[in-house]
């Protein structure tokens, strides 16, 4: 005869085994690390400087070809189509170890949900339309030489404490974020351009929860589309609200000089138009991108991009985007960006990208993401880097 604790251990195994029969759950763990070796000529040390120091040798850190992370998803079955689902995701720099996204364990998701025929409905941090819109229409993604050197916000659109739903029927979409305080981390700095605040898009101290005042750093975000196999696109509406101690740093028209939004009546407004089109080894995308800062003044800008993804062998493959940016008070440039990949394995690549940014008189925007350079500077980069998908 079994004895009672066996007993019992048994009886728990076969329960587990009969849920697990009836659930089917899965949980992957996933992850990139992604670094390269970066060289560009016109640094600045800080935004606002009249002379560059020079050119510098770097490891990449927030992002490379695309920002290093590992993370875990998670899914059971409900039954009639229904499924339970989860993700947790955590960036991290390769180059030091330390916690990206205004150092949070799980600052690129940390969500659950629901999806069932009818769409996927999801709880948390997450990505918002305005992120999804750029993804499908960006050839370069986030990577250290891109459109986020242009408007840092554009890959790092994710909204703390929001609600999402997105629907697919026969390739049309339909999507909507809300979030009831966008941002809840803040990152301190001592860079006086910045009102004393560092510089950094993901963390801007905008949590919400203001009692008496419901707008305070609300997001709002959707998106209407077709993302058909050989062509697509996509309307995007972006709305940021300010609110009591939101930072000026994920706003900015210029590293050197972003706006505040105090307030919640002071706002930014974006809104997007993109598409792609895809052939057999060819890909081409491009979009618009209008903004609207409505604060202590009017601020708007518009950015242009356009770009290739070409496949030229199954491992190798080549990118390339062009984008401009216009602004209010004319800090206009040019951007060129071209990078080739070749992949040592399925998971393993090698690639070498080139930039060149053509700041007019009054622009300081700098070939690197999150770096600088000064006003009317020809800057150019060049980046060495490995990937490895896990």
């Amino acid at each position: 005869m079994f004895k009672p604790a066996f007993r019992g251990a048994a009886l728990t195994s076969i329960l587990m085994i009969s849920t697990t029969c009836y659930a089917q759950s899965s949980v992957t763990l996933y992850g990139i690390i992604d670094t390269g070796i970066d060289w560009e000529n016109h640094v600045a040390r800080g935004p606002g400087q009249q002379a560059p120091d020079g050119s510098a040798i770097r490891m990449t850190s927030l992002s490379s070809a695309v920002p290093s992370r590992w993370g875990v998803q998670g899914r059971e079955e409900l039954g009639g189509g229904v499924d339970a689902i989860f993700e947790l995701e955590n960036g991290f720099s390769p180059s030091s170890g330390t916690l990206q996204n205004g150092g949070r364990l799980f600052g690129r998701s940390a969500w659950v949900g629901i999806e069932s025929p009818l769409g996927t409905l999801k709880l948390g941090r997450q990505i918002n339309m305005t992120y999804m819109g750029l993804m499908n229409s960006t050839v370069l993604g986030p990577s250290v030489y891109s459109i986020a050197s242009l408007d840092p916000y554009l890959p790092n659109a994710r909204s703390d404490n929001a609600v999402s739903y997105l629907g697919t029927y026969h390739q049309f979409v339909l999507g909507v974020t809300y979030s009831f305080g966008r941002d809840a981390a803040s990152s301190p700095g001592t860079t006086p351009a910045n009102g004393g605040a560092g510089y950094s898009p993901s963390a801007s101290n905008c949590p919400g929860g203001v009692a008496g005042d419901p707008l305070a750093c609300r997001q709002i975000t959707a998106l209407i589309g077709y993302w058909g196999d050989a062509a697509g696109g996509q309307l995007v509406y972006d709305e940021l609200r300010g609110g009591p101690g939101a930072l000026a740093n994920s706003v900015a028209f210029d590293p050197s000089s972003p706006l505040p939004l105090p307030g919640s009546s002071d706002k930014t407004t974006r809104y997007m138009a993109s598409g792609y089109v895809q052939f057999e080894k060819l890909r081409i995308a491009g979009g618009v991108v209008h903004r609207r800062t409505r604060a202590a003044s009017i601020y708007e800008t518009n950015i242009f991009y356009g770009g290739f993804s070409y496949s030229l062998r199954p491992d190798i493959r080549f990118d390339g985007e062009i984008s401009r940016i216009t602004t209010t008070d004319h800090k206009n440039a040019n951007f060129y960006v071209l990078r080739g990949s070749y992949l040592l394995s399925k998971r393993t690549s090698v690639y070498s990208m080139v930039a060149f940014m053509q700041n007019n008189s009054n622009a300081s925007y700098s070939v690197g993401s999150g770096y600088f350079t000064t006003a009317g500077t020809k800057q150019t980069g060049v980046l060495l880097g490995i990937q490895h998908n896990f």
